[in-house]
């Protein structure tokens, strides 16, 4: 394995932009810039480059890099508490906080295994084909920064990885690092549209009630917030969920919510702090709520601004959706085998995060996301990599910032298969202005080789 890395917990703001990239057949790449969440869908890749401002924000140039050039600083993790006696049979791994270092574990058989205190092994929940998936499809995507977290819908986590260069523009000379997953060194972007749609819903938004808009592809202003002679189309909730329309999001966020009820929600769906009651340390988000509904407030709901995440908060969102509702702990020990005692460790109860009916109307948008929407290129053309033609349900996000490095993040999070979800999964990737490989893009490759394993050990 290789050397421990520390985790990479902030990069700084810049202006909102988005690369478009066009992938020729020979791996080539050419791009232009959009903006932030205008073109979630690959396949849009003849995007009109805009104009020199994007909704009073001028566009920033990518700063040059001197040569050798560098990521942005490492910022050490927090002393992990001492470690407990384990005895009898444990509910999470929370004991285990400051014992596990996966920069230590080994493949033993079908499982990975770590070394702990008092000659101890930890027999960890990582699943080896999806682990070893989602590292090869770092690896490919080539991305400056990339992490990607799969869990089970009961918490257990099934893959982590990450993964860096030292050249911002990435390549194939990268170093593996598991703590890119837990940290939220990115923006949010449109995957917190998962929280705003919860929120509308539980305000009384039906899915189906048209919004007339206008804009909203490149930026949020004043004037989106209100009706106006410019509001030439309507659309849904649904539709902009689905399609990543940010003036609908806007618009009924700044109807029908306010700062703490959006908020709120946030806390409900643990995409804000440390992650519960964890073995390793880590966050899922964070979110800095504008104190007023003003435009600020309704650029926030859309995934403009003031939110973050991490892989594994972006995995844990996705599994609430999934699980109908409740809000899962993660753990990645299965057992510890003590002196020859093997002492089995089980899931936490789950706790009730949003209702049951919330949780599959925004199902049904994320599900539209993969089938009509920005994730549809991935996830419904003429392909058959997914077993038995799964669906996948998902949300897509995209934004770009270009302090202190540019950096294009691009997201999924979802759940499959989605009329009986076993797994959820999280992929953020900072990619250069050039890129290889988008979010939906390496999340179907991950799901690819992990759905079939996963049916077939669940079915066992």
């Amino acid at each position: 394995m290789p050397p421990s890395l520390r985790p990479i917990w902030v990069l700084g703001a810049g202006a909102a932009v988005v690369t478009v990239a066009m992938v020729t057949s020979r791996g080539g790449l050419a791009g232009s810039k959009a903006s932030a969440d205008s073109v979630d869908d690959v396949g849009a890749i003849n995007a009109t480059p805009p104009a020199a401002s994007i909704g009073g924000e001028p566009l920033v140039a990518p700063a040059p890099v001197s040569s050798p050039a560098q990521l942005p600083p490492l910022a050490a993790p927090p002393a992990p508490p001492a470690p407990r006696p384990i005895s009898g049979s444990l509910v999470g791994d929370a004991a285990l906080a400051g014992e596990i270092d996966l920069d230590r574990m080994t493949l033993a058989g079908d499982h990975y295994e770590v070394p702990i205190s008092g000659n101890r092994t930890a027999i960890l929940t990582l699943d080896p084909t999806i682990q070893q998936a989602a590292e090869k499809t770092l690896a490919r995507a080539k991305a400056p920064m990339g992490a990607i977290a799969v869990v089970d819908t009961d918490g257990r986590v099934l893959a982590l990885a990450g993964r860096k260069t030292t050249d911002p523009k990435g390549g194939k000379d990268g170093i593996s690092d598991w703590h890119l997953a837990l940290g939220s060194w990115a923006p949010a972007a449109s995957i917190f549209k998962i929280v705003s749609a919860s929120a509308l819903l539980e305000a009384g938004v039906e899915p189906s009630d048209k919004v007339c808009f206008h804009g909203g592809l490149r930026s949020v202003t004043e004037s989106n917030l209100v009706d106006g002679k410019n509001d030439s189309r309507c659309e849904d909730l649904t539709y902009a969920v689905a399609y990543s329309q940010n003036a609908i999001i806007a618009k009924l966020a700044h109807a029908h919510l306010d700062p703490d009820k959006l908020g709120a929600m946030a806390q409900r769906l643990g995409v804000s702090g440390a992650l519960p009651s964890f073995a390793l340390p880590g966050d899922a988000g964070a979110v800095d709520m504008p104190a007023s509904n003003d435009v600020e407030f309704a650029r926030t709901a859309a995934g403009f601004a003031n939110t973050k995440l991490s892989a594994m908060g972006g995995a844990l969102l996705a599994d609430a959706i999934a699980t109908r509702g409740e809000s899962v702990t993660p753990r990645i020990v299965e057992a510890v085998m003590d002196h020859g005692k093997r002492i089995e460790l089980s899931s936490a109860p789950p706790r009730r995060a949003i209702s049951d009916d919330t949780a599959a109307q925004v199902g049904h948008m994320m599900e539209e996301t993969c089938a009509r929407g920005t994730a549809a290129k991935a996830f419904h053309g003429k392909r058959d990599d997914l077993p038995g033609g799964v669906r996948v349900a998902g949300k897509t996000g995209t934004l770009a910032k270009s302090d202190p490095i540019f950096l294009e993040y691009s997201w999924f999070v979802g759940y499959a298969p989605a009329d009986r979800p076993t797994m959820s999964i999280a992929v953020v990737l900072g990619n250069a202005e050039s890129w290889w490989m988008k979010g939906h893009q390496a999340a179907r490759m991950v799901l690819a080789a992990a759905l079939g394993r996963h049916t077939t050990v669940a079915d066992r």
